[in-house]
């Protein structure tokens, strides 16, 4: 009886430990979503996704200059500071993939001139 009891008491403090786990997640979700940065953050994703797709441009700005002015506690948590890495992280890999996308946009481009001045050139 004394196993089971203590079999019964291992899954007790298992439920409670993945109900506190749980519970501690859920506010972290909510403190990442009020975050002052939380905005750009959202841009940024977007903005990286829609380059990795092929559409260069942004839907907003999302350089540096808009990571200095949201507003930001002078007492800066260690939320503060993921928050800032990971939009400094995300406009470098929008930066990285744009870059190769406008570059083959601008093979594609120059090869469509040179086919046209071949057409233009052949004789008819």
């Amino acid at each position: 009886m004394e196993a089971d009891n203590n079999v019964s008491d291992e899954n007790c403090k298992k439920g409670f430990v993945a109900d506190v786990e749980e519970e501690d997640v859920e506010t972290l979700k909510r403190r990442i979503s009020s975050h002052p940065l939380y905005g750009l953050l959202i841009q940024t994703h977007l903005n990286c996704l829609k380059v990795s797709l092929g559409e260069v441009g942004e839907v907003g700005t999302t350089d540096a200059a808009n990571l200095n002015q949201a507003t930001i506690p002078s007492s800066s948590s260690e939320l503060d500071l993921f928050m800032e890495a990971y939009c400094a992280i995300l406009s470098k890999l929008k930066e990285a993939i744009e870059e190769p996308v406008k570059e083959t946009e601008s093979f594609i481009d120059a090869t469509y001139v040179q086919l046209r001045e071949l057409r233009e050139d052949a004789p008819k």
